[in-house]
C-alpha cells in the first residue's frame, strides 16, 4: 500500500499472487497469540500439540478471520449450503481481485516514521542503562511480551484446567535464563523482533527509521516461517550478526541480491 502508483501496485500484487498461490501468514498479533499458546503447552509438557508451522497459514481472503453469512432468512440446511459456497468463493479470491475493491483514497497509512522517531528518543534516554546486547534483548522481549499479558494468563488458566501443572516450569535442572531462552525462542515472532530492536539499541550510533520497523516485521515472518527471505543488504547484515543467533536458530536463507535469490528459488523448484 506504500506504492502510490496504481500500475506498480498492481504489478506487485500479480507477483505476490504468482509466488504465494494465495497462501499467506495470519496477521502478526494473531500469530503471536498462537505461538504463546504452543510455547506454553510445550513447556508444560504437552506431547500432542499441533506444530506451530501448521497453524499460522491461511488464504489471503481470511487473513482477518473467517467470515460467512449467518442468521439469514433461509432454513438451516439452505444457510449451510450458502455458507459453504461463500467459503469456496472467498478461498479463490486473488490479491489482484481484492485490490480492485479497495478504496485507496480512504486508506489511512500508519505513520511509521513518527513511531521510529519516538523510539529513538526513548532509546536515547536509556542508553546508559544498557550493559550488553543480551541486556538490551531482555528489555525488548519483556516489553513486547507485556502487551500479551492477558492472553498469556488466559492460556495458563486453560492449561491448568486441562490438567497441566508447574512441574516442568519449576524444573531445578534448568536455570531461570535457560527457561527464558527456551520460551522466547518458541515465540518466534517476538524473539526475532526483540532481537532486531535490541541490535539497534546496542549499536548506539544507529537510528531507527520508518522503513526499519516494516523491515523488522518482514524479518519476523520470513525468518520464522519461510525458506527464503529476500531483502535489502543492511537488513541481511543485521539479522546475520552472530550475537543475534537468528541464522543459527532458523533455517531460512537470507539473500539481498537477485541472482542469489533466484538461484535458491530454482533449487526449490518454484
Amino acid at each position: 500500500m506504500k506504492q502510490n502508483d496504481i500500475e506498480t501496485r498492481m504489478a506487485t500484487a500479480k507477483i505476490i499472487d504468482h509466488l504465494s498461490f494465495g497462501v499467506t501468514l495470519i496477521a502478526s498479533h494473531e500469530r503471536v497469540k498462537q505461538e504463546l499458546c504452543n510455547a506454553t503447552y510445550s513447556i508444560l509438557g504437552a506431547k500432542d500439540s499441533i506444530p506451530i508451522d501448521q497453524l499460522v497459514w491461511t488464504k489471503l481472503s481470511y487473513i482477518f478471520g473467517d467470515y460467512h453469512p449467518y442468521d439469514t432468512s433461509f432454513d438451516a440446511a439452505e444457510e449451510l449450503i450458502i455458507q459453504k459456497s461463500f467459503f469456496d468463493h472467498m478461498w479463490d479470491i486473488s490479491l489482484v481481485e481484492m485490490m480492485n475493491h479497495i478504496n485507496y483514497e480512504s486508506w489511512e497509512q500508519f505513520d511509521w516514521q513518527k513511531t521510529a522517531e519516538m523510539l529513538n528518543l526513548a532509546n536515547k534516554e536509556h542508553t546508559n542503562e544498557l550493559r550488553s546486547y543480551q541486556h538490551a534483548y531482555r528489555i525488548e522481549f519483556d516489553g513486547v511480551l507485556s502487551l500479551f499479558n492477558e492472553q498469556l494468563i488466559q492460556i495458563f488458566k486453560e492449561a491448568y484446567k486441562a490438567g497441566y501443572n508447574n512441574d516442568e516450569i519449576n524444573n531445578k535442572k534448568k536455570s531461570k535464563n535457560e527457561k527464558l531462552k527456551q520460551f522466547a525462542q518458541l515465540v518466534r515472532t517476538l524473539h526475532i523482533g526483540a532481537s532486531c530492536h535490541a541490535a539497534v539499541r546496542w549499536d548506539q550510533k544507529r537510528q531507527l527509521n520508518g522503513n526499519d520497523l516494516l523491515d523488522f516485521h518482514h524479518a519476523e515472518a520470513a525468518l520464522g516461517y519461510c525458506d527464503l527471505f529476500l531483502t535489502e543488504k543492511p537488513l541481511k547484515v543485521q539479522v546475520s550478526q552472530e550475537h543475534l543467533g537468528l541464522r543459527e536458530l532458523f533455517s531460512c536463507s537470507v539473500e539481498s541480491s537477485a541472482s542469489e535469490g533466484l538461484k535458491i528459488l530454482n533449487m526449490c523448484k518454484i
